[in-house]
């Protein structure tokens, strides 16, 4: 148990080290009215935000050319920040609209390429590095009909020509709730930068990969063990999870999809952030139902579900406004969760110890999350972290649950073998019933023998299936007046075959013609014996018999299973013999099989590999 707690605690320290990086002592760097100064700053050592008062044209989308005419005396505005708690002449700004940023930044040296980390600006934007564009995400417009948003952070890398070079930014919003810069600019050098952005991937494939698993894992247990449906809730969790955590930081989800739609997009992240609360409402209430309330599990899945409603009928300028309220929903149900885990562990069961640390570092994160909402800081994993936490403890915790649950059956097991074995004695007594049982048994299983109609080599009908296939369908045809058609397939030199390869080889190139044969769609294939296969084609005149047999003669050959002791080809091919008749009365099956047969063995004679019919 120490090794499993000490394991656990690496674990975790593991998930928060990567987690939390040191934020580097930049606080003297501050742009002042669009000024930043940075020739004191190492830019090897560290990254910096663009942090500060940037220039600010409102109702203007400029680019560097409309700066080279007199412009009129600019606003300021901190960033990060959205617009809308900025004032013009004492008025608030709305929180749609369009404006452009411009910040002039000064460096010390000029020698290698630098980079900027562009975060996630509602709804979209362009830039330029002094009069080069960089890029852009969506559509910049002064309108909403030609508005485009994309949420699509980036990387992007220049070389400036200067010891002074400015950023220019236009950014429309006509789509969310807020419009502008939420989270800063990072700017380093591309070393640098593309590190950090790494290592963030890293990170974040790694909770992905952790997600997936147990969601794909328990999801399996669910579907196989129906009555512990805690499993299938609990994978649900973990893949909806997995997706979220593409949808935000580096929003992974529009690299991968680019042209997925925005509106729909933003839905889908809102929603299955509201669907965590009933999936793990659902999975306690499973898991321990003397100490979790019926009632309070259902209103955290009927409030979710008015929340996932209200979204999917809403635009993404209404529904975040409300997500506020659902947050403090969130942590009113994560103090509830906290009552019911120090309730399980007051029962002093082992396994509880990890459902306390995951729950302990889930409500941890998930209050810093929606406090660092509520506050208007920047979007983080954090709350991504604490659940994939969560979920390792979790997996702990049924894990254990039905490792017991195994440990109960094999005891139970146990106890019924012992059972058996004192029993022994009273069956003893009971010899003449125990005949008669067996002897009922046998011929059940005699029934069941007869009833066995597949090939137990070649998984296809056998020759019993085959004899009733064909008298059913000898007497349709006998009794409709319609042709029906025997192929007799017989593989080339099989012998040699087995003699050269061994007989393993030889099963397997059983199966393998055997599956060839029976693709085909008309009528029924079966193996005959040995390397011999039949095939019963009603309503099949020879025309188009011979057609078939042809067709798998070629499908045969077209497979190239070696065969280096056939004197005819260096692959495996056959022979078929081909027979039809429209029965009547003085014909019968057994003829037919014979005409088939003849038709073979000429086909043997005159070189094999090939379909002949038979003539009379």
């Amino acid at each position: 148990m120490q090794h499993q707690h000490k394991l656990l605690f690496i674990l975790l320290s593991f998930f928060f080290l990567s987690a939390c990086s040191v934020q580097p002592k930049v606080d003297e760097f501050s742009a002042v009215d669009g000024q930043l100064d940075l020739t004191a700053w190492n830019v090897k050592e560290e990254t910096i935000p663009l942090n500060g008062q940037w220039e600010f044209y409102w109702k203007q989308l400029l680019d560097p050319a409309d700066f080279n005419q007199p412009m009129d005396q600019s606003q300021s505005i901190q960033l990060p920040g959205v617009w809308s708690t900025h004032s013009i002449n004492g008025e608030p700004l709305p929180k749609v609209g369009y404006a452009t940023y411009r910040l002039h930044v000064s460096i010390d040296k000029i020698d290698e390429v630098l980079s900027l980390r562009i975060p996630a600006i509602h709804s979209n934007y362009t830039i330029w590095i002094d009069d080069k564009l960089l890029t852009k995400t969506g559509k910049v417009s002064i309108n909403e009909i030609e508005s485009v948003p994309q949420k699509y952070p980036k990387v992007i890398d220049f070389l400036p020509k200067n010891h002074t070079f400015t950023v220019t930014l236009q950014v429309s919003n006509f789509h969310y709730v807020t419009g502008g810069l939420p989270e800063p600019i990072t700017f380093g050098t591309s070393e640098n930068i593309h590190n950090q952005y790494f290592k963030r991937s890293v990170l974040q494939a790694f909770m992905l990969g952790i997600l997936v698993l147990a969601g794909v894992y328990h999801i399996g247990l669910g579907i196989y063990r129906r009555t512990e449906s805690y499993f299938f809730y609990f994978g649900a969790f973990c893949l909806l999870v997995a997706l979220r955590s593409l949808m935000i930081g580096d929003v992974f989800f529009t690299k991968m999809f680019p042209h997925f739609n925005w509106e729909l997009a933003m839905k889908l992240d809102y929603i299955i952030l509201y669907s965590h609360v009933p999936l793990i409402a659902m999975v306690l209430y499973r898991l321990y139902r003397e100490e979790m309330s019926r009632f309070i599990t259902r209103i955290c899945t009927i409030i979710p579900v008015i929340f996932d409603v209200f979204t999917i009928f809403t635009t993404a300028k209404i529904y975040p406004l409300f997500t506020m309220y659902f947050q403090f929903f969130m942590l009113i149900c994560v103090v509830y969760a906290g009552f019911i885990i120090v309730k399980i562990v007051k029962r002093k069961q082992k396994e509880t110890y990890y459902l306390l640390t995951g729950f302990g570092v889930l409500m941890v994160t998930s209050i810093g999350e929606i406090f660092g909402n509520l506050l208007g800081l920047p979007e983080t994993n954090l709350l991504v972290i604490g659940i994939s936490v969560f979920v390792v403890c979790f997996s702990l915790v049924i894990s254990r649950r039905l490792s017991y649950s195994l440990k109960l059956s094999e005891k139970l097991a146990w106890d019924l073998t012992q059972l058996n074995n004192e029993l022994e004695t009273k069956v003893e007594q009971r010899t003449q019933q125990i005949k008669q049982s067996h002897k009922q048994l046998e011929e059940l299983n005699n029934k069941l023998k007869e009833m066995a109609l597949v090939d137990g080599l070649t998984n296809i009908p056998n020759r019993r299936s085959f004899d009733e296939y064909f008298d059913v369908h000898f007497q349709k045809c006998q009794f409709e007046n319609k042709p029906i058609s025997v192929l007799l397939v017989d593989i080339d030199y099989f012998k040699k075959y087995n003699d050269y390869y061994g007989h393993q080889m030889g099963d397997q190139c059983l199966k393998l013609v055997a599956q060839t044969l029976n693709e085909n769609q008309e009528g029924l294939v079966a193996r005959y014996g040995g390397e011999e296969f039949v095939c019963v084609l009603p309503y099949q005149n020879q025309a188009a018999a011979k057609e078939i047999a042809q067709r798998l003669n070629r499908k045969i050959e077209q497979l190239e299973i070696p065969h280096e002791k056939s004197p005819i080809s260096k692959h495996v091919t056959i022979s078929i013999g081909l027979a039809t008749m429209i029965p009547d009365q003085t014909t019968n099956k057994k003829e037919l099989l014979k005409q088939a047969d003849q038709a073979l063995y000429h086909a043997k004679e005159i070189g094999r590999n090939q379909a002949v019919s038979f003539t009379p």
